[in-house]
């Protein structure tokens, strides 16, 4: 088996946290220290099984397990890092099946096999997202177990990526790269709904990852594109030449997400001087906090430079200037003001400033790319090039 830098790390920051094992029920976490795509809860597969997938590790020692249903087990155990898989019964067509029953009964084997029954420890679990059942079950069950909150010790585990790490978010981007060259193309004639365009840059997307990956954002266009209303599309507007484009997309591919902006003109219209200056602050914002993502600044100096090229352009900066990306799309730390924690190598980043003209208005603009921070300063992973120059 490959070496798990990823649980390494986690089990690094769970000791400094007191923690004997640790009890995983967030998708992200899950995925980060399994190597495991938990898939999206959407659909079917969704409500087939009573839990979702948990993953339990020993912290001194290299016990660990991934919690998965029956059907999945075999995949799963494929593709995760961790020593074993415990499966649990969901729906079955021919067989009456207690999933309830079964979950627990999984989580109280895996708690057995990890020397928790019975005895004094601590045990990190999370508390946003531990299933109340498996909390009930800890409680009346392993009484003898300390239960702390690890959402610190996890998000301080995630904060630098590993390389496994950034060559998926390398993958991802080129992904997101490949759906902007797509918008870029589209752009450059009037009349396609949002729709069609949609459909066009996922299809793109989806052959440039190879199979179909989970996307989120939104494409909008027209007046729609004056105010941040996240997430706003598409729509079946039809577009027309002059319009603005802006597209934010995310993909997941392989349990790392990309994020990505771009803004247009529809139509090969050449920008208005406004809309050029609306388009070009928010480039210089961005391209501005990008530079000041090096070691030994902070995430507040991002920002300070976002919001100093926004207003040499006379404009005032709309939103937070970008966030880490990962096993989560939107990450600590987040590129504002009030967040001054130190910018480390080995982070990555997607910054995304915008600037609206607001209700009533008919432009607005937000650029953002990927980059990830090298011991010399920021590597910018994101390829495709501004919509407007």
């Amino acid at each position: 088996m490959t070496p798990n830098d990823e649980l390494a790390q986690a089990r690094h920051a769970l000791a400094a946290a007191g923690c004997d094992a640790v009890l995983l029920s967030s998708l992200a976490n899950v995925t980060y220290v399994s190597g495991y795509e938990v898939p999206v809860p959407v659909g079917a597969h969704a409500e087939m099984a009573y839990g979702p997938d948990l993953a339990l590790c020993s912290v001194q020692d290299a016990g660990s397990w991934l919690i998965v249903p029956a059907g999945a087990a075999a995949g799963a155990g494929s593709k995760s890092r961790l020593n074993g898989v415990i499966p649990f019964d969901g729906f079955d067509s021919f067989n009456a099946t207690d999933s309830h029953a079964s979950y627990l009964a999984a989580v109280r084997r895996g708690l057995a096999e990890a020397g928790l029954a019975n005895v004094t420890g601590t045990l990190g679990v999370e508390c946003r997202y531990l299933p109340f059942a498996v909390g009930a079950l800890l409680a009346n069950e392993f009484p003898r177990l300390r239960l702390v909150d690890v959402e610190g010790a996890m998000q301080q585990a995630r904060t630098i990526k590993t390389e496994r790490e950034i060559g998926l978010l390398r993958r991802a981007s080129h992904v997101a790269d490949v759906g902007h060259r797509t918008l870029a193309e589209l752009c450059q004639t009037a009349g396609q709904t949002e729709f069609e365009m949609w459909g066009e840059i996922t299809a793109r997307m989806f052959a440039a990852a190879g199979r179909d990956v989970p996307v989120a954002g939104e494409l909008v266009t027209g007046p729609r594109t004056t105010t941040v209303e996240y997430p706003n599309g598409p729509r079946t507007r039809r577009t027309e030449p002059g319009d603005a484009a802006l597209m934010d997309i995310s993909q997941r591919v392989h349990g790392y997400w990309s994020d990505c902006t771009n803004t247009h003109i529809i139509g090969g219209v050449q920008p208005t001087a406004e809309q050029r200056r609306y388009a070009k602050a928010s480039q210089a914002a961005c391209e501005a906090a990008m530079d000041a993502l090096r070691p030994g600044k902070r995430a507040s100096d991002a920002w300070t430079a976002a919001e100093a090229a926004f207003r040499s352009f006379g404009l005032e900066p709309a939103h937070y200037a970008g966030h880490q990306i990962g096993v989560v799309v939107n990450e600590l730390p987040r590129l504002v003001a009030y967040d001054q924690t130190p910018i480390q190598a080995g982070m990555v980043f997607s910054v995304e400033p915008g600037v609206y003209q607001g209700p009533g208005g008919t432009f607005g603009a937000r650029s953002e790319k990927m980059a990830l921070v090298t011991p010399t300063g920021p590597e910018i992973l994101s390829d495709f090039e501004w919509g407007i120059v």
